[in-house]
């Protein structure tokens, strides 16, 4: 009694049947929207402790309305973390230069809310926040 061939599966079946599966897609994002900045506030008096959303909204304001005018005034930025001295926050992607050029740079005076001078420190900027986060968690790697 022959089988029937199509009842008996050969290896070519085998190998098709093997390549089956899950479609593997790829995409690479080349142009995210938003960038990232990490900043840290600095003054030469004591007065400086912790920073709230509202102190870090107006002296980022004066430094891009001080390097820009009403164009660096205008320009959106988001507040995603407030810890301590230290913000982190979110720009659109083609405004990352100004920015940080405009808080690097700017130093305000006692008339900001403090007895000093205060300043910002850009502590890392970049287009995905993952690597200014992880950065932060590494630089008392080697101090222990």
């Amino acid at each position: 009694m022959a089988s029937d061939p199509e009842d008996q599966p050969s290896t070519k079946r085998k190998h098709q049947k093997h390549l089956k599966g899950h479609e593997m897609i790829t995409k690479t994002i080349k142009t995210p929207p938003f960038s990232y900045v990490h900043l840290q506030l600095i003054s030469d008096a004591d007065s400086v402790k912790d920073l709230d959303s509202l102190t870090v909204r107006s002296h980022i304001t004066a430094a891009l309305t001080q390097f820009l005018g009403v164009t660096g005034a205008a320009i959106s930025i988001d507040i995603l973390k407030v810890e301590g001295t230290e913000c982190w926050i979110r720009v659109p992607r083609e405004d990352l230069s100004p920015v940080v050029a405009a808080v690097g740079g700017w130093v305000g005076g006692p008339g900001y809310g403090t007895a000093g001078k205060v300043g910002w420190k850009v502590k890392g900027s970049g287009n995905w926040l993952s690597v200014l986060v992880g950065g932060r968690s590494k630089a008392g790697i080697w101090n222990e």
